[in-house]
């Protein structure tokens, strides 16, 4: 009975480009049921696609990394004010400007820190979500991206702490504490 039901039966060839054109006319003319289908076209295809999902999710990233900064230098601006009157009390009491730009940077160091290692936590959290649940694809664990990752952020908290820092330590103490 299974012997007279319909079949299909497939059947792949791998060939360079050149003679593509030349064995699909040979097999079409000489099979007229035959159907031939570019795998090669559809590999393509389904790779133009993976690229833009790269793209898109590589523009989310820079998209949420934009907003990180924003949201950190936000912080500093809100600060500012605070280490302003900081810097003009320890400039009064006899700090020199060195020793008051070594605190700041201890302090932004480890808050780049703090914020370095929790953003490599979430990140490689949420990478592993996405990539094993929702793509339901293998998940690579890349050290050298998420060192680099917070390496970088640490440098942009203690570049935005000392721009607010630097400009603190240049204001003058007396009109300052006069308004305290």
């Amino acid at each position: 009975l299974i012997e007279n039901a319909p079949q299909t039966q497939l059947a792949t060839i791998r060939l360079d480009a050149a003679s593509e054109p030349a064995v699909e006319r040979a097999v079409t003319q000489n099979f007229f049921n035959i159907s031939v289908i570019r795998v090669r076209d559809v590999l393509k295809s389904v790779g133009q696609f993976l690229e833009r999902v790269a793209l898109a999710i590589t523009g989310t990233a820079t998209i949420t990394i934009f907003a990180g900064v924003l949201v950190l230098a936000g912080a500093v601006v809100a600060g500012h004010r605070r280490r302003v009157y900081d810097a003009v009390v320890l400039k009064v009491i006899g700090a020199r400007r060195r020793d008051v730009l070594k605190a700041y940077l201890v302090e932004y160091g480890l808050l780049g820190i703090a914020t370095a290692v929790v953003a490599g936590i979430l990140g490689t959290i949420a990478g592993w979500a996405v990539v094993t649940h929702v793509m339901r694809l293998e998940w690579l664990f890349l050290p050298d991206v998420v060192v680099a990752t917070a390496a970088i952020s640490a440098v942009i908290t203690l570049i935005f702490g000392f721009a607010g820092t630097w400009r603190a330590l240049g204001q003058k103490a007396a009109p300052l504490l006069r308004n305290e």
